[in-house]
């Protein structure tokens, strides 16, 4: 099944890619990127994963030819990496999800899952194959797109959604400045690690302190 999973979803992303360099080449100025959700393999997640695939296709169709919405991945942390069954209808991979022991010492929190699962495909060049373009929109499941999305993305530039209830106060700058020496509350964006849109290369600069930041965060006692 796993070999299945693998086969489909490299076929998948070779077909994205062979479009991608035709669509370019037609399409000057087009900076395409690839969706790369992110989840685990709960019935929960897989219902809201496949509203979530349903709108991306929708906002790619609607997007036309030249829109900047490429190939896309659900990325699964499962128990041992095994397939959940949606692979047929989503293209997946599958990587190992945390072990209990760690989770349950974070408090449960197991969105840890999201940055150890990214940690993994950056890691795995076979993994990485299924990524058709330099760019990807990070997303989680139950991110609903309303329109077509454009890379406003570049390669020293993310860019991200902005959340009116994640802006920082001055209070807060002693947490900040515990894992972030040199910031502060003034110069925090109010933003998640989703929906972002950035360049793998900055991904993979960032990706271990987006799974060590939380892990730290989750042990303090303060």
């Amino acid at each position: 099944a796993a070999a299945t999973s693998a086969a489909a979803a490299s076929a998948a992303a070779t077909t994205a890619a062979a479009a991608s360099k035709s669509d370019a080449d037609d399409c000057p100025g087009r900076v395409p990127f690839h969706g790369l959700l992110t989840c685990q393999g709960s019935v929960y997640q897989q219902w809201q994963a496949r509203i979530m695939y349903f709108h991306w296709k929708k906002q790619t169709a609607a997007a036309g030819p030249c829109g900047d919405m490429g190939g896309f991945t659900r990325l699964v942390a499962s128990e041992g990496g095994k397939p959940d069954g949606l692979e047929g209808e989503i293209p997946s991979v599958f990587v190992p999800q945390l072990p209990a022991s760690v989770i349950e010492s974070h408090f449960h929190f197991g969105v840890l899952n999201r940055p150890e699962s990214v940690r993994q495909l950056l890691a795995s060049p076979a993994l990485l194959r299924q990524i058709t373009s330099d760019f990807v929109l990070v997303l989680e499941t139950d991110h609903v797109l309303m329109q077509p999305i454009p890379n406003l993305a570049t390669r020293t530039t993310p860019a991200a959604f902005t959340f009116g209830y994640m802006h920082a106060h001055a209070s807060q700058d002693w947490v900040i400045q515990r894992y972030w020496p040199e910031g502060s509350s003034a110069s925090l964006d109010p933003v998640g690690p989703s929906p972002l849109l950035i360049h793998l290369d900055q991904l993979r600069a960032i990706a271990p302190r987006w799974l060590n930041s939380p892990l730290a965060l989750r042990l303090s006692s303060r």
